[in-house]
């Protein structure tokens, strides 16, 4: 149990993402305890693995407009090779058209970015992403320390590419680089992100945007901060930033350096940020946990996520956890893993993506591994009171359609949950996926 002082204050939940065919008793609220709730599965686009015509290894969690296009981004593919900003929109007969908005390295020396992380949108649909490599190549050989970009869209219903921040930009590298997660955007535009080591903000401004520092992790001796943040950072309705740290966290607990942390940035009115460790895993204890990675999603009292490595037996270093993080007792924090992936590979292992909520408050997610042929699978959890919680398997990727889903899902308002994965597919360069409830009770 963590012991440090607590000061989130959540918002409303977060609507909820996924699933393939399958029967799930008891899920639709209005329909008998045993009624199964079936949901469909099907492929939006199937991307071309090698081509420069279509963009391949889909990454980042999927966008909606208020229209209901989708909007995502390859790490490879398209013109250059170095990844892509894509739309679907839905057509007659059930049919999605992909557009290519963008290709990244248009740009002499990958100056615009190389392999693109996802995409925010703001209320103008704009969009803001990150690139893991591109931008200052002669800082970061041989491949770039990563950007921030923007990419806006035209009345002649082109979009444009603007480079907002290059990493290495200031001296010693002191802004991190490496990006591996969109940024979350905030009030007035302000764009928060992690690079390297680095918790960062961008404001913009007259003369364009502004850099700030929030923290640097790993900065005291033995990491107890966390080292290696992960995922984005999620904003409660006060401003707190809540993140993860893959490493780092207590000394000795399991892990040779730390099993990893969640952790909270609190805005002071002096200007500066404080971070404060609400919880280090450690995979000694009952609850033993390692590796937080893909992102948090706050729901009612409490912060919930997944852990890579701890949970159940059967794997190398534990098969990965599903975990929830509340309220204790006065400034206390206690964790709680309420789904532990174990032998039984068929119900997925190692999930290394966040989950996401729905309106009724079940949880949906990912794993890149296990499953009934190895492909990973969606799995979905309900709520049963007194802390338990029913876990069931959505669906299980064969090869054919998908590979891979390592991203966290999101939803229509029809209650349609949609994904990718990384590869396979019937044209090997990974799927957009949506599973879709088949009974109005469901939704």
């Amino acid at each position: 149990m963590g012991q440090l002082k607590l000061h989130w204050v959540f918002g409303m939940a977060l609507i909820v993402a996924a699933a393939v065919v399958f029967l799930l008793a008891g899920w639709a609220p209005s329909a008998p305890a045993d009624a199964p709730v079936q949901y469909q599965f099907s492929i939006l686009h199937a991307f071309v693995s090698g081509s420069v015509d279509d963009g391949f290894v889909p990454s980042g969690q999927l966008v909606f407009d208020s229209k209901g296009n989708l909007y995502g981004t390859t790490h490879s593919g398209g013109t250059y090779g170095d990844g892509t900003v894509f739309e679907l929109s839905p057509g007659a007969g059930g049919q999605w058209n992909e557009t290519l908005l963008y290709d990244f390295c248009s740009l002499a020396n990958c100056a615009d970015g190389d392999y693109p992380n996802g995409l925010v949108m703001d209320a103008a649909g704009n969009f803001y992403g990150t690139t893991m490599y591109g931008g200052n190549i002669s800082q970061c050989l041989p491949n770039g320390c990563g950007t921030v970009f923007e990419i806006s869209p035209g009345s002649n219903g082109q979009w444009t590419e603007s480079t907002i921040w290059t990493f290495c930009s200031l001296p010693n590298c002191a802004d991190g680089g490496g990006p591996s997660s969109p940024p979350t955007l905030g009030p007035g535009g302000v764009l928060f992100g992690m690079g390297g080591d680095n918790a960062f903000e961008l404001v913009p401004d007259s003369g364009g945007w502004a850099f700030n520092l929030l923290y640097t992790f790993c900065n005291l001796p033995n990491c107890p901060d966390g080292k290696s943040p992960s995922g984005p950072l999620v904003r409660d309705a006060r401003g707190n930033l809540y993140g993860e740290a893959y490493y780092g966290g207590i000394t000795g607990g399991g892990c040779q350096t730390g099993c990893g942390v969640v952790f909270a940035l609190h805005p002071q009115s002096s200007g500066q940020w404080e971070e404060v460790v609400l919880y280090a895993f450690d995979t000694n204890g009952p609850d033993a946990a390692a590796g937080p990675k893909g992102g948090l999603a706050i729901h009612e009292d409490g912060l919930y996520g997944t852990t890579e490595g701890g949970g159940g037996e059967g794997c190398d270093v534990g098969c990965g956890a599903v975990f929830e993080l509340t309220r204790g007792s006065g400034k206390t924090v206690d964790e709680q893993i309420i789904h532990a992936f174990g032998a039984n590979e068929a119900g997925g292992i190692a999930p290394i993506t966040g989950v996401m909520f729905n309106k009724r408050g079940d949880l949906f997610g990912v794993t890149g591994e296990g499953g009934n042929d190895g492909d990973g699978i969606v799995y979905g959890m309900k709520p049963q009171g007194n802390g338990k919680w029913a876990f069931a398997v959505l669906h299980s990727f064969i090869g054919s359609d998908g590979v891979d889903p390592d991203d966290t899902l999101t939803t229509d308002s029809q209650g349609n949950l949609y994904g990718t994965t990384f590869a396979g597919g019937p044209n090997g360069g990974g799927v957009v996926f949506e599973l879709s409830p088949t009974t109005q009770t469901s939704k």
